[in-house]
């Protein structure tokens, strides 16, 4: 009965469990959860309790769950899967234990060492390597050599091996002896991903036109402005430098496409759009990759700033895992290269001479009249021999699964080549990201930076012009020379200023303390939805002192008293986003993205400067303008700004990595616009088509990629004054009855103004041969319509002209790039080049009107807007050549009557036997037709080398003429010269106290000695620009030799040194240029071009 009773009570309690495990359903949704947070929550969702051993299961292994309405016995066998454990249910208790398999193995193997030793695919040693037993928290690190060794490890278990930018690795430990493991990197070919504006896209996923620059080669050009090292490093971008300390290099992209609206690339630093674009207080050091958006499918998200291109800078942060203390310094030494050989005193002397005999019957020097013995070398007196820079910056950076920072703080100095000049700058960075939780991320980026320049306006200019060995740079007293002052000066020299004097005697001194960044909240609203909203700041405030002492020409000029001022100037550009990103993958075929940013950017600029003159006081300055006479001041101030408000939305699809498709709309308002035209709609499209992923290419072992971009999109150009649609009232005086009044001029406002815009058509290839040949070819066509132009007006209206939205430029081009990895084995060696071709023309004006005069010199130099014509045109005299015979001087007196053997005939095309504007011809464009770079790198062993070199070629240049001043694109354009040709303007002209000649332009000129030179004659008369002077230029520059060891496997037992590389520099140690400027690529002689030669090291702790 008893037993009776005993079963039947089992029987009754196995038939309740039972019924409880078939009708209790569970629904587990859980990502990335631990095995006892999964049981944990079955427990307090169920009525059943687990039991288990430690030493049998590990609890901690990580686990995705996704059922619904489920069984416990179905979710266990789900969670348990694969790990030789089985269960048991007894009412509501579930036992969980080893099998049997599993409790044999035990029994019977016993754990043991693992050690080996990680490796790159090339053989390199990976120090900092994770080696972690898979579903334990047992694990270690790589060392320096790459080795490691790990105690207690089971044979049968799985060693994991990760390490931040290469693929994880999972290797079956049998017991092996030694493991040898190789990581690949994970970031390689198409899979790359590369920023694109509000967010980022895969290499290969791209329908744009997008070239990227990494920190590394950021880093090989040892630069203080990052924009320098994008000069020949990305087709389609062209980079013009002047080389003064702290100047900022002039960038474009796919050539220019306004008159008045400014040709810059937008800026955007860590996704804040930049007002001002000086990258001056951005230290390189802290660049992770600059992306250049060059077509209107890529920069088209910035709507009415993408016109001329985006920049987008991407700062360094934090490595999750890694605790890193970086240090990189350099110290460099620059010399002058290129210098002007200019004459000695003799040849001086004798020059003069020649000039004033053929003026004017008779020399100016004699036996009876003999020269000042001074023989003074102006350009050595004023160009140091050697000028010192140097750079230091420290990084700090690490991170684990929730936080990553990064702290970097940089020095940047460099001693000028002209007296007191140079530039100087302290920055600090302060990168940081912590995730609150699974569904909140917070965020900073923060710049700070100081900067102090100084410059000199064009001392070395003046050398050509006002130093002549006849002067000394001093008197006996050591006091200053100027002739104007010498009692016994030559007449000849009358009215002569000190330019060594100047250099030093004047002070002009910038000052910038800058401060950007943002701070932004993500909120993870679904696993495939993001929101994130950040506010940002860019704020600067400048100081610029400007003094020239009681001893400089103009204080002698002032009586003997100082002259000199002070500006101050506030910029501030606050920025609101808020973003939200949708993104989802389905069945690993269908890849789709979808954003939307709504934005608003406000800008305010203040500026107030005075000035002042009769300073008596030369330490004071003009830092105490209480101490200027009152009527020398002078004072004046301004505050505009304006606002932008953008709704942005782009969407991507891609599908089986074959087909892409994107597409983007930005609707912008601007504030600088007229009434009816404040807001613009700016869309693109772009398409992809990877062939190579289809089935007839998919193995071709020699077309290993073939992919077909297009794309189609309209930009906008918003760079124009505050309030040039609205008319304004300026103040000015007129005559009445011969009587000064005070009175108002008043220029005509335009409702109506809009943006300038660009459409933009790019068709693209991406080649890749045998893995190792990639090519990408573009060609472009890029129009601008609705240029913004002052279009005059009939006089009756009662103003001169309005500014209207007018004309069109086209910009038609190719890019194309290769880049090669001949040798990967011991010895590695890649090879690189770009190359790129752009005709720029205007292709209308207005109404009938083909040819607009901006402006005219007497010089021979014009502007002028033409059609067929390119935006930056210059125009000149066309050179005839010298007149040698009297056949050709009775033949050109017809047009000039005065004209002399010797001297320079030129073409007159209107045949109306007078040169006037009507006569000049276009000799081509500041900005190069032709442009490219190279690049090489080479390793072996510890030994690196990496070459890089760029040039351009077919552009134009004119002498110191800056053609912004004739209602042109700021772009300067430097002394002219080619070969067989002038230095420089007016070289010759002595008599007209113009520039003297150099020793090349005195050797080639004609005489009745020399009746073959090509130069006209010394004292030649109406000299100007031609296309002989000024026309076909090109140069080469072999910007870096790079030679470099690393030393840390030979301190592989110093435990506290991660890694240590030295490298040497060499910058600009070659060029060649058909012109004999300092500057090599336009001709520039306002600051010397130096070579460097640069030491550094860079260390990891």
């Amino acid at each position: 009965m008893k037993l009776t009773t005993l079963i039947s009570l089992c029987f009754v309690i196995t038939a309740a469990a039972n019924s409880y495990s078939q009708s209790t359903k569970l629904n587990l949704k859980l990502s990335n959860s631990s095995v006892k947070e999964i049981l944990n929550q079955i427990e307090t969702e169920s009525e059943y309790v687990f039991l288990y051993n430690l030493s049998e299961m590990d609890e901690n292994r990580k686990v995705d769950i996704d059922l619904e309405n489920a069984t416990i016995t179905e979710v266990l066998d789900e969670i348990l899967k694969g790990q030789h454990l089985t269960y048991s249910l007894y009412d509501r208790q579930v036992i969980i234990r080893a099998d049997d398999q599993a409790r044999q193995s035990t029994q019977s193997v016993q754990p043991q060492t693992a050690s080996g030793k990680v490796t790159s695919t090339s053989g390199e040693p990976i120090p900092g390597v994770t080696v972690v037993v898979l579903g334990t928290n047992t694990g270690t690190i790589t060392d320096l050599d790459g080795s490691f060794t790990l105690s207690n490890v089971t044979p049968g278990s799985v060693l994991v091996f990760s390490f931040v930018g290469m693929v994880s690795q999972e290797v079956s430990f049998e017991g092996q002896a030694f493991l040898n493991v190789k990581l690949a990197e994970e970031t390689i070919g198409i899979e790359e991903v590369v920023a694109i504006g509000y967010g980022t896209m895969r290499k290969s996923d791209l329908t744009g036109a997008i070239t990227q620059v990494k920190s590394d080669e950021l880093a090989a050009a040892s630069v203080s402005n990052p924009i320098q090292a994008l000069q020949g490093r990305a087709s389609g971008v062209a980079v013009l430098t002047n080389n003064a300390p702290g100047s900022s290099p002039t960038l474009r992209v796919r050539g220019s496409g306004s008159i008045n609206a400014g040709n810059d690339p937008l800026y955007v630093v860590d996704g804040f759009p930049l007002i001002n674009n000086d990258l001056n207080d951005i230290n390189p050091n802290d660049i992770a990759s600059m992306e250049i958006l060059k077509d209107a499918s890529s920069s088209a998200i910035y709507g009415s700033r993408g016109a001329n291109g985006v920049v987008l800078i991407t700062t360094k942060k934090g490595q999750q895992g890694k605790n890193n203390l970086s240090v990189n310094s350099y110290f460099g030494i620059q010399t002058p290269e290129r210098l002007v050989d200019m004459l000695d005193q003799d040849e001086f002397i004798e020059y003069v001479n020649e000039a004033y005999t053929y003026s004017k019957g008779a020399p100016v020097y004699s036996s009876t009249n003999p020269a000042p013995a001074y023989n003074t070398d102006w350009q050595d007196a004023i160009v140091r021999d050697q000028a010192v820079l140097h750079e230091h910056s420290i990084t700090f950076d690490g991170g684990n699964d929730r936080t990553n920072y990064l702290l970097s703080g940089g020095v940047f100095s460099q001693t000028g080549l002209l007296p007191a000049s140079g530039f100087e700058k302290y920055t600090f960075r302060n990168n940081l990201t912590h995730k609150f939780s699974n569904w909140l991320t917070v965020g900073s980026h923060m710049n700070f930076s100081h900067a102090v320049q100084n410059v000199r306006d064009n001392p070395t200019g003046n050398i050509f012009r006002f130093g002549w060995p006849t002067m000394p740079t001093k008197n006996e007293d050591g006091s200053w020379y100027y002739s104007f002052l010498d009692p016994q000066h030559d007449s000849y020299i009358e009215g002569r200023w000190n330019p060594v004097a100047d250099a030093q005697e004047v002070t002009d001194e910038r000052t910038r303390n800058r401060i950007l960044g943002d701070v932004f909240a993500e909120f993870t609203l679904h696993k495939n939805l993001k929101f994130k909203t950040n506010i940002g700041v860019d704020m600067s405030n400048s100081k610029g002192y400007q003094y020239e002492t009681s001893r400089s020409s103009a204080g002698l000029s002032s009586g003997g008293k100082g002259v000199g001022g002070q500006s101050y100037n506030k910029m501030t550009s606050l920025l609101s986003e808020s973003m939200l990103t949708y993104s989802n993958v389905w069945n690993d075929v269908h890849r789709f993205t979808a954003v939307g940013v709504y934005s608003y950017q406000d800008y305010e600029y203040d500026v107030l400067s005075i000035s002042g003159s009769g300073f008596d006081n030369d330490a004071t300055g003009a830092y105490d303008m209480n101490l200027a006479t009152r009527e020398g001041v002078r004072y004046s101030s301004n505050k505009y700004g304006n606002k932008l408000i953008s709704w942005t939305a782009r969407a991507s699809y891609v599908y089986n990595d074959r087909y892409m498709i994107t597409a983007t709309g930005r609707y912008d308002g601007s504030s600088r616009f007229g009434e009816n035209n404040k807001w613009g709609f700016f869309p693109s499209l772009g398409l992809g088509w990877t062939v190579s992923q289809e089935s007839f290419l998919i193995d071709n072992p020699v077309l290993t990629n073939l992919k077909l971009r297009a794309s189609f999109g309209i930009t906008g150009n918003q760079e124009i004054s505050n309030y040039a649609s609205l008319p304004k009232l300026t103040s000015a005086n007129y005559v009445y009855n011969s009587v000064l009044m005070p009175g108002y001029t008043e220029s005509i406002g335009n409702p109506d103004l809009s943006w300038e815009r660009t459409t933009q058509i790019d068709l693209g290839m991406e080649v890749g041969l045998w893995n190792i040949f990639d090519i990408n070819f573009d060609y472009y066509q890029r129009t601008t319509n609705d240029l913004l132009y002052n279009v005059p007006i009939p006089t009756t209206s009662g103003f001169s002209s309005i500014l209207n939205n007018i004309g069109e430029v086209q910009n038609n081009g190719v890019e194309l790039s290769v880049f090669s990895k001949i040798l990967d084995g011991e010895l590695k060696w890649s090879v690189g080049a770009n190359v790129t071709y752009n005709k720029n023309e205007i292709t209308e004006l207005y109404g009938d009107v083909e040819k607009i005069t901006l402006g005219t010199s007497s010089n021979g130099y014009a502007r002028f807007l033409e059609i067929g014509k390119p935006v930056n045109a210059v125009y000149t005299r066309e050179s005839a050549g010298i007149i040698r015979t009297q056949e050709q001087l009775d033949e050109y007196r017809k047009i000039r009557s005065t004209a002399n053997l010797g001297e320079e005939m030129y073409v007159d095309h209107t045949g109306n036997n007078s040169i006037g504007t009507d006569d000049y011809i276009c000799i081509g464009s500041p900005e190069p037709k032709f442009f490219y770079g190279f690049s090489t790198n080479a390793s072996y062993k510890n030994f690196t080398l990496e070459v890089y070199g760029q040039g351009a070629h077919d552009y134009a240049s004119v002498a110191g003429i800056d053609n912004s001043a004739f209602g042109g694109t700021s772009l300067v354009i430097g002394y002219a010269t080619s070969t067989d040709s002038y230095l420089m303007y007016g070289e010759n002209q002595i008599l007209n106290q113009n520039y003297q000649p150099s020793q090349y332009a005195y050797d080639r000129m004609w005489s009745e000695s020399n009746p073959n030179g090509s130069f006209p004659r010394a004292g030649a008369k109406d000299v100007y620009f031609s296309d002989r002077t000024s026309a076909n230029w090109s140069y080469f520059i072999l910007k870096n030799i790079k030679l470099g060891y690393d030393f840390t496997p030979m301190i592989k037992n110093v435990n506290w040194i991660k890694q240590l590389n030295v490298y040497v520099n060499m910058q600009n140690y070659f060029n060649r240029a058909n012109h004999r400027g300092y500057n090599p690529e336009n001709g520039d002689t306002t600051y010397p071009w130096a070579k460097s030669m640069i030491f550094g090291v860079n260390v990891k702790f």
